[in-house]
C-alpha cells in the first residue's frame, strides 16, 4: 500500500475512533493562540488530553475546520471561547453544521466582562462550558477538598458538615493581629469599580477608631518587595479582616483570589453576585452585601472585640482545604463527549444571551457607548 492511500485509511479510522474537536479562531486569528490557555499554545492532536491524565484520551484537538475531507458536519464539537465571537461577525463562522454535533460555549472570562450582545447566538449553542455551576460543563476556578482528600465542589446545592470541630493550631496565629481591615488591591480598575463602598466602609471603621488600609500597586501601603505572598502573610500577621472583591459583578464568578485569601488566618469580607454558601463554608467569611455599612462595621468591631466567636470562622480548616483549578483543563469536554448519550439531540439555548448575563441589555449598551468614546478619543 501506497503511503498516500495509508495515510488516508489511517484518517478514516480516526474519524470514527476519535471525537473531533475544532477550535474555532477568526480567519484573522493566530491559529493556536487561545484564550483559556493564557498565552500557551493548545496543540493540535490528543497531547493534552493525555498530559492532563485525563479518564478519556479518544478526543483530538484540531485547528483546522476542513481536517475531515472538508466536511465540518462530521466534527464531534465546535468550541467557540467568548473573546472570539464579541469581536466578530456572526457572518465570519463559515461552518456547515450538522444535528449531531456540539456547538460549545466556552469562558472563564466574566459574563460582566463579556457579554454577548448579537441575538444570533440565541439558539445556538448546544452545550456551555465556563465557570458558572450551571453549565453543561461546570468549570469553576477553585477545587474544595474534604478531610479524605476527595473532590467536592464547587457545586449546586452545596452540603457542609452542621458542626465543625475546634481546635486551637489555628487561633494561635490571631493572637498577634492589632489592625482591622486590609485590601489587596491586584488592578488599579478595581479600586476605582469599589471607590463607593470603600469610602462608606472606611468612614465606618474611623467611628470604631480602625482604619481600612490598602496594598499593592494602587494602595497606599505597598508589598515587601512587591510580592503578593509576603503581603498576604503581612496581613495575616497583622489584620483580623482581608477584603476579598473580584474584579467583576458575576454570578458564581469567584476566582483564585478567594483561594489565595483562604490560604492565611484571615477572615474574608466578600461583596458580590454569587452565592458563596455554594463555594464558602458557613461560618467562613462575611458577606458585605448582606448588611448596611453601619452593621458591617458593628461586626468587624464586636468580632475583633470577641475573640472566641472570631476564631469560629477557622474550625472549617479542620474538615476542608482548597485549591486553584487551572484554567488549561480540558479533561471534562472530553468526558462530557464520551459520556453524553444523547448526542443526537438538538437541545439548544433558546436564550443563551439572557443565561449567561441577565443583564445583557444594559452591559452591551455600557459596552456600545466605552466603544464610540474609545474610538473618539
Amino acid at each position: 500500500m501506497g503511503q498516500s492511500n495509508l495515510l488516508e485509511c489511517q484518517k478514516e479510522r480516526l474519524s470514527t475512533d476519535l471525537k473531533y474537536i475544532l477550535i474555532w479562531k477568526p480567519a484573522r486569528a493566530s491559529k493556536k493562540k487561545v484564550p483559556f490557555l493564557k498565552h500557551t499554545e493548545l496543540p493540535d492532536g490528543q497531547r493534552v488530553f493525555i498530559r492532563q491524565k485525563c479518564n478519556y484520551i479518544n478526543c483530538y484537538i484540531t485547528h483546522d475546520k476542513d481536517i475531515l475531507k472538508g466536511n465540518n458536519q462530521r466534527l464531534d464539537a465546535v468550541v467557540f471561547n467568548v473573546r472570539d465571537i464579541v469581536k466578530s461577525q456572526p457572518k465570519n463562522i463559515d461552518l456547515q453544521r450538522s444535528p449531531e454535533q456540539k456547538y460549545v460555549f466556552h469562558s472563564l472570562d466574566s459574563s460582566e466582562k463579556y457579554p454577548v450582545c448579537d441575538s444570533f447566538f440565541d439558539n445556538f449553542f448546544n452545550w456551555t462550558w465556563t465557570y458558572k455551576l450551571d453549565s453543561d460543563i461546570p468549570q469553576p476556578l477553585m477545587n474544595i477538598y474534604n478531610d479524605k482528600k476527595e473532590w467536592i465542589g464547587p457545586k449546586f446545592n452545596m452540603s457542609w458538615l452542621p458542626k465543625m470541630i475546634r481546635r486551637d493550631q489555628f487561633n494561635k496565629k490571631s493572637f498577634s493581629k492589632t489592625k482591622a481591615v486590609a485590601w489587596l488591591i491586584p488592578r488599579c480598575k478595581t479600586k476605582a469599580k469599589y471607590q463607593d463602598f470603600i469610602s462608606e466602609f472606611r468612614r465606618e471603621l474611623k467611628t470604631y477608631n480602625y482604619t481600612l488600609d490598602t496594598y499593592g500597586p494602587c494602595g497606599s501601603k505597598k508589598c515587601p518587595n512587591g510580592s503578593i505572598p509576603k503581603c498576604l502573610g503581612l496581613i495575616e500577621k497583622k489584620y483580623f479582616f482581608q477584603l476579598v472583591l473580584e474584579d467583576t459583578f458575576a454570578e458564581d464568578y469567584v476566582s483564585e483570589r478567594m483561594v489565595q485569601a483562604l490560604s492565611y488566618i484571615v477572615v474574608p469580607i466578600v461583596l458580590g453576585m454569587s452565592d458563596y454558601t455554594n463555594f464558602l463554608p458557613p461560618g467562613s467569611f462575611v458577606n458585605a452585601q448582606s448588611f448596611d455599612i453601619k452593621k458591617l462595621g458593628s461586626i468587624v468591631d464586636y468580632l475583633i472585640h470577641n475573640p472566641s466567636t472570631y476564631y469560629y470562622f477557622f474550625d472549617w480548616k479542620n474538615h476542608y482545604y482548597y485549591t486553584s483549578r487551572p484554567r488549561s483543563q480540558i479533561c471534562e469536554l472530553c468526558t462530557k463527549l464520551n459520556e453524553n448519550f444523547t448526542t443526537s439531540s438538538p437541545s439548544m439555548y433558546r436564550k443563551f444571551r439572557k443565561w449567561w448575563n441577565p443583564d445583557f441589555r444594559d452591559s452591551c449598551q455600557e459596552m456600545s457607548v466605552n466603544n464610540i468614546l474609545f474610538k473618539n478619543d
